[in-house]
């Protein structure tokens, strides 16, 4: 009932407001079209976010776009810097965990977040989703270099109706430009650049499309080559003894292994053909393929580096390099059949991700935090556990992981769309078609882990056991999980109808219709895991995801809306864990690790306006929501062993809002600013297995067990900066002829995150209070340049202020849970200081180059 009222209060408010926005706009346009007709006003734009062509002002759907020229512009050059200048979407590079892959990524819209089970926001290329499932920790987000795009989308809330199950915070479309069968059209761009205390950075790119028989047949293809150099250096170093913790603290030695080791490397190439078979039909097959590559991480030692000085430093044993190459082809047929038009996308998603991580550290601190892995009685000091003499690798000591994210997807998806968008019905419906298969093997290999373990110990405790069928590890290969595999088949009907009553006032209504059938399948065995695991679960779901608005349009210029969606996530497996993990799940209340998770989903409530003023010189988009997500898949990080599972744990709400507003006061003077506000918290204490939360004595209980701490305590926060902002201001100065120079200035900023997340909450069985929330962070660019016949040339820089913020931070080792309502931690800074460190890079200044015909 509290959420209810507050809602309804959102809904006064809003609605309140927008009606005074438009009688406002209503008012001022006989004046502003007086006023200011001898000037331009803001140029239309135009999205597909209902999968038809549609004024951005006449969709209800709170959405950010930009086209290429807009991606140029504002410097926008990778999906880090698409997040920054799009309040209310988020994204993290969290790869100084787990895997060590810089490439490893935490992404959400509107606080909906969870880095367990299927993707919580929906990565589109056209018409074909590439998101992920979390499979282990090696299932890693792909995202489409930003070289020669025609417009890119982000879609705030739910999309389940028209976009399907990866869409329940929302979506990220990449859309690709398509052939013209009229007119040759090009796009070249040359950037170069250089990073303070770090490495160059350069790109260079062409596309190109003609007719190859006028109004029938028609290519454009592209080629780009991007290389973003490092500013993180991999170092040596020398251990000191400290007297205020138990283990040495890393000291610099001055010998540099890689000087900017952490550059990136992307190649694409796109080949689209488009065929006019008749007057009525079309078809346009095409092939995008992408190949990325990271050096090295970004993630820094804390100790071994000073941001504030620009010396970001680690040091590794090794690289921890990442090859990403993948390739999209695909064939779409548009056919017009008079009443309607027809749509078919076929595509076949094919992606071979694989990396190595640097695991000597990991290893390291593993052994020094949990009891002997031999398979015979254990024998003293094994009966006791034992601390491995050092977290830090030492002279000669080596050991590392290999990853591989290999996905095989293939779509079919054919829709039927009304092609009057005046007539009082519109409607869309289609069917849906997917399989998905998803395989991230897995083997960590240390040849000197098992000799150091047998000195230290006196031999007692030997890691590897040769002849044994899972305590053996030829050539230091102590974990091998070959399959590790889930394949995905996926049937839907939907269908969306808008209905006008009166010429101002329509109402739209929308249903999806799934089937999700699921396969997991796990292979894995070595002295890591203590135990040969084969296993196969199948499980399925059915889903029912529906929409409804109501929007008042009283003129071109001015709407407001109200809408109420649903989003969704299908369940999946779970796969056993290792014999070492048993200790960690009683200690959560654990038996055994559930053979599958549940479905998850949210409902979310919008209320926004679109208003223009002044005959287009002024734009004011806004939207205010409220969310509940029930059941939430989280994920369950088993610190002692190092092994997870998901969990149907807890729920939430976020609620909050957003504005975009441009306004061009004059011909040569264009401003924009957007802000969103983003409130997501648990709603419920988390328990797992069969505990049940006990408020009066705040644990997890149960008759016969021993209480637990909670997973995820009411009240915690997940993961966003509560605050977001962008501004800019564009100017072209007047006089100069066809040349028209301008001048640009950004600013961006987030505010900390001063909640605790679950993951720092002292009251949760995982949580480590040594390590910050997000912090804030700003960035200010500039570019100077002008434009002429098609030319951009401009100088810029970036991070101006030369800001340095410890983004996120981590340590290998979470703390064990001492016993509730202690506060206790059985794992400190003592047992593994070494913390790691991702920032941003420093400030860099460039020139480009863009040309457009």
């Amino acid at each position: 009932m509290p959420c209810l009222v507050r809602m309804l209060r959102f809904a006064a408010i809003v609605a309140a407001g927008q009606l005074f926005l438009s009688a406002v706009a209503l008012a001022a346009q006989a004046e502003g079209e007086a006023a200011s007709a001898a000037q331009g006003g803001l140029e239309e734009i135009v999205v597909t976010a209902t999968r038809r062509e549609e004024r951005l002002q006449d969709v209800p759907i709170s959405v950010v776009a930009f086209d290429q020229s807009k991606l140029d512009e504002q410097g926008v050059k990778s999906i880090d810097d698409l997040a920054r200048v799009s309040p209310g979407f988020n994204l993290q590079r969290n790869g100084a965990a787990y895997s060590y892959n810089d490439e490893f990524t935490d992404v959400n819209i509107r606080g909906v977040d969870s880095t367990a089970g299927t993707s919580t926001t929906g990565i589109y290329i056209d018409d074909t989703p590439i998101q992920t499932r979390h499979i282990g920790f090696g299932s890693i987000n792909a995202f489409p270099a930003l070289f020669d795009v025609a417009d890119v989308e982000v879609l705030r809330g739910p999309q389940g109706t028209l976009f399907g199950a990866g869409a329940e915070g929302g979506a990220v479309r990449f859309i690709s430009p398509e052939p013209d069968l009229q007119k040759a059209k090009g796009y070249a761009k040359a950037d170069v650049a250089y990073t303070e205390h770090g490495a160059p950075s350069y790109e260079g790119g062409a596309a190109f499309g003609a007719p190859i028989i006028e109004d029938r047949l028609a290519f454009r293809v592209s080629v780009s080559y991007r290389y973003d150099g490092g500013w993180v250096d991999r170092v040596g170093y020398t251990l000191s003894p400290n007297a205020s913790v138990q283990l040495p603290t890393p000291v610099y030695n001055g010998v540099i292994t890689e000087a900017n080791a952490n550059y990136w490397e992307t190649t694409t190439t796109r080949a689209a053909l488009k065929w006019q078979v008749t007057d009525t039909l079309e078809v346009m097959p095409s092939i995008y393929y992408q190949n990325l590559h990271i050096n090295d991480t970004a993630a820094y030692w804390v100790a071994l580096s000073n941001p504030q000085d620009q010396q970001y430093r680690n040091g590794n044993a090794l690289t921890n390099p990442d090859h990403d190459p993948l390739t999209l082809s695909a064939v779409r047929i548009k056919w017009d059949l008079g009443f309607a038009s027809l749509f078919s996308n076929t595509s076949f998603y094919d992606r071979n991700q694989h990396s190595n991580s640097d695991y000597t550290q990991y290893l390291r601190a593993t052994w020094s935090s949990i009891p002997c892995f031999s398979a015979g009685p254990p024998t003293p000091p094994c009966s006791v556990g034992y601390q491995y003499p050092n977290t830090f690798p030492m002279a000669g000591d080596l050991g590392y992981a290999t990853f591989q994210d290999d996905q095989r997807n293939f779509y079919q998806e054919v829709r039927l769309e009304s092609k009057d968008k005046n007539a009082r019905f519109v409607w869309t419906g289609g069917l849906f078609y997917s399989h998905l298969s998803e395989n991230v093997p897995e083997n960590i290999i240390d040849p000197t882990l098992n000799q150091e373990v047998i000195n230290h110990t006196g031999g007692n405790d030997s890691i590897c056991i040769p002849g044994d069928p899972v305590f053996q590890c030829p050539g230091g290969l102590i974990f091998t999980g070959p399959l590790q595999k889930i394949v995905d088949k996926q049937i839907a009907v939907f269908g969306e109808t808008t209905f006008s009553f009166t010429d101002t006032l329509k109402a739209t209504a929308g249903l999806r219709l799934s089937k999700i059938d699921y396969t997991g399948s796990d292979n894995s065995t070595g002295p890591f895991q203590a135990t040969a695991i084969v296993a196969s679960v199948s499980g399925s779901d059915r889903a029912a995801t529906p929409k409804a608005v109501l929007t008042w349009q009283p003129d071109h210029d001015n709407m407001v809306y109200a809408s109420a969606s649903k989003g969704f996530r299908p369940g999946g497996p779970n796969f056993p864990v290792g014999a070492i993990c048993d200790p960690n799940l009683v200690s959560l209340g654990v038996k055994q690790v559930p053979n599958q998770y549940s479905s998850d989903n949210l409902w979310s409530y919008e209320i926004g306006a679109k208003n223009g003023f002044f005959d287009h010189k002024l734009e004011v988009d806004s939207s205010l929501y409220y969310i509940k997500w029930n059941a939430i898949q989280q994920f369950i990080y088993l610190s002692a062993c190092g092994e997870d599972f998901t969990a149907n744990l807890g729920a939430a709400k976020s609620e909050g809002g957003d504005i975009q507003v441009l306004y061009r006061p004059i011909t040569d003077l264009t401003l924009a600013f957007s802000a969103a506000y983003t409130d997501a918290r648990l709603t419920k204490t988390s328990c797992t297995g069969t505990l049940v939360f006990d408020a009066a004595a705040d644990v997890c209980s149960q008759a016969g067990v021993a209480p637990a701490r909670p997973i995820a305590s009411n009240g915690d926060a997940l993961l966003g900066a509560p605050w977001s902002f962008t501004s800019s201001a564009e100017y072209h100065f007047p006089g100069w002829g066809e040349r028209v120079p301008y001048l640009r200035i950004d600013y961006t900023y987030s505010t900390a995150q001063s909640a605790l997340l679950p993951q720092h909450d002292p009251n949760n069985a995982v949580f480590d209070n040594t390590l910050p929330g997000l912090v804030d962070i700003s960035n200010l660019s500039a570019r100077a340049g002008v434009r002429f016949s098609g030319w951009d040339l401009s100088l810029y820089g970036n991070n101006l202020t030369n800001a340095h913020p410890l983004a996120y931070e981590i340590r290998d080792l979470y703390p064990f849970p001492g016993p509730p309502g202690t506060g206790a931690s059985q794992l400190t800074p003592t047992t593994d200081n070494l913390y790691f460190g991702r920032g941003v890079r420093p400030l860099t200044v460039g020139a480009l180059a863009t040309y457009r015909f």
